[in-house]
């Protein structure tokens, strides 16, 4: 350790005198998460005081007796996991040395990222939940920027016993999983390079993707993506595509490589300069914390939402499977609705826009705008604008 270090085991807190007035990437990091956690707050609010907070019936069809039975097992057990790696990764390593390893704030940072979890359909429905599961609607009609349909006990769902806490362990999982990957090429081939272990790492974190909601989370109905493209069982309601391996695969891997590269004191990059602020122990884990919750939230928004936004604009058609069980089409659209679900002609459902019915029929929405008339070229010759 350089000279004029000081680290105190005892209290866990590093300090670093340094005469370099720059600006801490911990401070930045911190900021971008800080302003991440004030606006998922306002969103979250806005949706408790406002007429989304509605459950989302699941209408006439009835999911299979096996399939309440996971989905029941899903939401009862989800949250007592999340709990434990709060546990185990966050109080305990807390109480007994004063600080909190980033695999502790990757629990708390992947708990942030559920409000983020309806973004990518701000400009068209491509993913639903099964509304088996208890909600009360979500959130994503107050996300200021969203423009897809809904209303309240037609939109998309949230299963508020299983996603929060899902988000909580699968994120901390997965990146720890794709680090000792890493970690294992690296001890194998040591002069593999940074690049390698990167795409190696990414590799893993696609397959392991695969794995969870390929052949776990979707074929037992806990969500669907009917809209995404390249699917695998494309016919079936639990169609995978592969877009979302590839985003949420680099999402993981984000996560993993800031896990990997870190420097001889255990901190990662966007923790780096919180040894020189000599703070106290309680506000050390803050600041870090917030500022690996500033890095998470910027890559699910960059790797994941920002691409799959526009998956969702070129929405592919839904399966008829999925179309036929009405505990996943939310009420957005198909039979008991006036809207056709996307497809075709049709690959948008947004709020503002008319929409073509089910018989062919063009809606436009009440209190809407009527269709636009064109507007007759001037004749002759004209002077001035108007």
């Amino acid at each position: 350790m350089a000279t004029g270090t000081t680290n105190t085991a005892t209290t866990g807190m590093i300090t670093e005198p340094d005469g370099n007035d720059k600006t801490p990437a911990v401070k930045i990091w911190a900021g971008i998460g800080t302003a991440f956690l004030l606006l998922n707050t306002y969103i979250i609010v806005k949706w408790l005081t406002g007429p989304h907070f509605e459950r989302v019936p699941q209408g006439p069809s009835d999911p299979p007796a096996w399939m309440k039975v996971e989905l029941t097992l899903w939401q009862t057990l989800s949250i007592p996991a999340a709990l434990a790696m709060v546990y185990f990764l966050v109080i305990r390593p807390w109480r007994r040395e004063r600080n909190v390893g980033i695999d502790g704030l990757f629990v708390l940072a992947g708990f942030t990222l559920f409000v983020q979890d309806v973004w990518s359909s701000a400009g068209n429905h491509w993913f639903v939940y099964n509304t088996y599961m208890f909600n009360m609607g979500s959130w994503a009609n107050d996300v200021p920027w969203f423009n897809a349909f809904g209303q309240p006990g037609a939109m998309t769902s949230e299963p508020l016993l299983f996603t929060p806490a899902a988000y909580t362990y699968i994120m901390a999982a997965g990146a720890a999983f794709g680090c000792w990957t890493m970690k294992r090429l690296k001890a194998r081939r040591p002069k593999t390079t940074s690049f390698q272990i990167v795409a190696f790492g990414f590799a893993v974190m696609c397959l392991f993707d695969v794995f969870i909601e390929g052949i776990i989370w979707l074929p037992l109905g806990v969500f669907e993506y009917p809209g995404g493209h390249w699917g695998i069982f494309p016919n079936s309601y639990h169609k995978f595509p592969l877009n979302e391996m590839v985003t949420i695969g680099a999402v993981f891997t984000a996560m993993a490589s800031l896990k990997y590269f870190r420097d001889d004191r255990g901190l990662t990059v966007v923790e780096r300069g919180v040894q020189k602020l000599g703070l106290t122990p309680g506000r050390s884990v803050a600041l870090r914390a917030l500022a690996v919750i500033g890095f998470v939230q910027i890559a699910m928004l960059l790797f994941y939402n920002v691409p799959n936004t526009a998956v969702g604009f070129n929405s592919t058609e839904w399966p008829r499977d999925l179309q036929q069980r009405s505990y996943f089409t939310n009420n957005i659209c198909g039979a008991g609705t006036t809207r056709a679900c996307p497809g075709g002609s049709n690959p948008q459902i947004t709020k503002n826009s008319v929409w073509p019915a089910p018989d062919g029929a063009v809606v436009v929405p009440s209190g809407g705008h009527p269709l636009p008339k064109n507007v007759p070229f001037r004749r002759g010759t004209s002077s001035g604008t108007r």
